[in-house]
């Protein structure tokens, strides 16, 4: 049976290694293992082989026992390295395959040399419904974070240790790449040649997995070496760590030639029988072993493992006529670009988005299935991307089966409901709402939906809302942008002079419309931003709609118990005011929730949605543009 074929099935034709390369490569591999035995010759020439069976021989069970279980160790951070890469391309792998394969793929082609090209195309045996450009790209971000980390570790491990030569210089370079990393991670730009910026917190994942990757490899070999000469593990740490990175990048088969040359050299006190025993022993546990062990399971991994179980949720572009004739609104926070549509076999449809870590699922499912069958299936693919599941502002009925499946639920929200069709302004409970818009009368305020939308003065009084502010909010609040809200509900509110003093927005389909944009200049006339939204009741009334939201304001103290509470009630009294002008239209309050798997990740979850929402980022295009969807024109008048 044969296990790698010389070239993946799909490589293009145009990518095919000439021969003179393909001879060249054999030779430069046995030009380098000469260059390492040669570097090594009088370290090696006075050496007995019995001394050297005597010495591995004088290994304990215990020795072989921790460093067989820190090569596993070692592996296991392997594939640790690879779930956040596949994570961070975005590709779909069942979690099991994939831990197997990036197994396997590490150990043979750490043992074979030229690891990027064996690793790309066991991975492409094991998992084949990633293409070979997929596997190529997973092999050459994990051989790049993991010289980057390697070199990391390296200046760290020489920076603490207590007399080295080059310690100073190695603290200095430590700060140096410190600040040229935080420099690149504030840095706006999200991709550099088309390659994708990973995230802060993907790329100190990567570099938490490398660290314990090579420390445990590191163990692995420090434990295998004669104990009674050996320096402390910390102090021998740089020389392995070196011995590692010039092997691995010399590209021979287990770094051989070039990671005995530097052992040696680098440790001329430690007795070089012993050393040399333990070199053998470290090759025979973290390189003959499992490349065995890998190459076993590049044969027939998959058929021991089930088949792979991957989600049932897809992407899905969102188009006027679907968003149109869901029964919730707020999907169409997905036209913004920063949120996207999940969608189930059998049409449902989940507003999601991505967070370091995390995958966001916003409101409940809408459409066919029930949220028990889409809240296992958002489960599924987060399972599948490596990625926390977190639920943000879910209804009663979705929290209760989240809570079912052993989720931590907690609430966060209260959302203000009306009802066009049966809204009045008549009762005590909405006096101050009629005083407000005896106010807005007598200034002259004028409200209307136009049928031409006013763009400059929009933009305008836009602009003046953000200065005040000092900031739009982004992810699940809505930022102006003229094709998008080109394509919402607006009311817009003139004053007197016929001067746009406010305008509201409203994400509206069948039978809901949701608040979306709330805007207005500095000092609009009393009563102004009431007026609107009764306006807006009194459309949806006529076109017959069952459900106006208001959006949702935070709980005073976010569900949060003990100390804690006090502390968020006083973070949050800047909506006050919100609260204040909601409850002025007497609405039905309804309770919205988070929920994760476990109060950590809940606390994670919740910290991530702030931050999303307070600092959105640069503001993106539209998926869908106003003109392709707003019946009416919208040009600017």
């Amino acid at each position: 049976m044969i296990l790698f074929h010389a070239l993946p099935d799909d490589l293009p034709a145009s990518q095919t290694v000439p021969l003179w390369r393909r001879a060249l490569r054999p030779v430069l591999t046995l030009g380098v293992l000469a260059l390492g035995l040669w570097f090594s010759r009088h370290h090696l020439s006075g050496l007995n082989p019995a001394d050297l069976w005597a010495s591995i021989a004088a290994l304990t069970p215990l020795q072989w026992l921790v460093a067989v279980l820190a090569t596993a160790g070692a592996f296991l951070c392997v594939a640790g390295q690879e779930r956040a890469i596949v994570q961070h391309l975005g590709y779909r792998i069942d979690p099991a395959h994939g831990r197997g394969a990036a197994m396997a793929a590490a150990a043979v082609s750490q043992t074979l040399g030229f690891g990027p090209v064996v690793g790309a195309i066991v991975r492409r045996r094991l998992l084949p419904d990633l293409t070979t450009a997929q596997s190529f790209a997973i092999s050459a971000a994990i051989t790049l974070f993991f010289f980057a980390g390697l070199g990391l570790l390296l200046l760290a491990l020489i920076a603490i240790h207590p007399i080295h030569p080059l310690r100073d210089e190695a603290r200095v370079l430590l700060v140096v790449c410190s600040v040229i990393g935080a420099t690149v991670a504030l840095l706006p730009w999200r991709s550099f040649m088309g390659v994708a910026k990973p995230p802060v917190f993907t790329v100190l994942r990567l570099v938490l997995w490398v660290g314990l990757d090579i420390l445990c490899l590191g163990l692995a070999f420090w434990m295998l070496l004669p104990q009674e000469a050996t320096p402390p593990f910390l102090q021998a740490m740089p020389v392995f760590v070196m011995a590692l990175g010039v092997g691995l990048a010399s590209g021979s088969p287990a770094g051989t030639g070039p990671f005995e040359a530097t052992v040696l050299s680098s440790l001329p006190d430690v007795d070089q029988s012993g050393l040399v025993a333990g070199i053998l022993a470290f090759r025979l546990v973290g390189y003959a072993l499992p490349a065995a062990v890998g190459a076993v399971w590049a044969l027939a991994g998959r058929h021991i493992l089930s088949a792979p179980r991957l989600p049932v949720l897809d992407p899905v572009a969102p188009c006027p006529k679907m968003l149109s004739t869901l029964q919730r609104a707020e999907v169409q926070l997905a036209r913004q670009a920063l949120l996207a549509l999940l969608s189930a076999p059998g049409g449902a449809v989940w507003l999601t988005g991505r967070l370091p870590g995390l995958r966001a699922f916003v409101g409940d499912p809408v459409g066919a299935g029930g949220p028990k069958a889409m809240t296992v299936a958002a489960l599924d693919l987060c399972r599948a991307e490596g990625r926390g599941a977190f639920f943000y502002k879910t209804g009663p009925a979705t929290a209760a089966v989240l809570r079912r499946q052993g989720l931590t639920v907690r609430p966060i929200a209260r959302e203000a409901v009306l009802n066009p069709q049966s809204f009045a302004l008549t009762g005590p409970a909405r006096a101050g709402l009629r005083r407000k818009l005896r106010h807005a009368a007598q200034a002259g305020v004028v409200v209307t939906e136009p049928a031409r939308l006013p763009l400059d003065d929009m933009a305008q009084v836009a602009a003046l809302w953000a200065a005040r502010q000092g900031a739009e909010r982004g992810w699940s609040m809505g930022r102006w942008d003229r094709e998008y809200v080109a394509g919402q509900r607006v009311m817009i509110a003139r004053d007197a002079t016929g001067r746009l003093v406010g305008f509201v927005s409203f994400h509206a389909c069948r039978g809901e419309w949701v608040l979306d944009l709330i805007r207005a200049t500095d000092a609009p006339p009393d009563g102004t931003l009431y007026a609107l939204i009764v306006g807006a009741l009194q459309i949806a009334k006529a076109e017959g709609v069952g459900r106006l939201s208001l959006a949702a304001v935070p709980l005073r103290d976010l569900g949060l118990p003990g100390l804690l509470a006090p502390l968020v009630r006083r973070g949050l009294r800047r909506t006050d005011g919100l609260v204040q002008f909601k409850q002025a239209f007497a609405p039905r309050w309804e309770r919205r929730y988070i929920a994760a798997r476990g109060p950590l990740r809940l606390a994670l979850g919740g910290l991530l949605v702030f931050w999303a929402i307070h600092r959105p980022g640069p503001r993106p295009s539209p998926v869908l543009r106003g003109t392709a969807w707003r019946r009416r024109p919208a040009e600017s008048v």
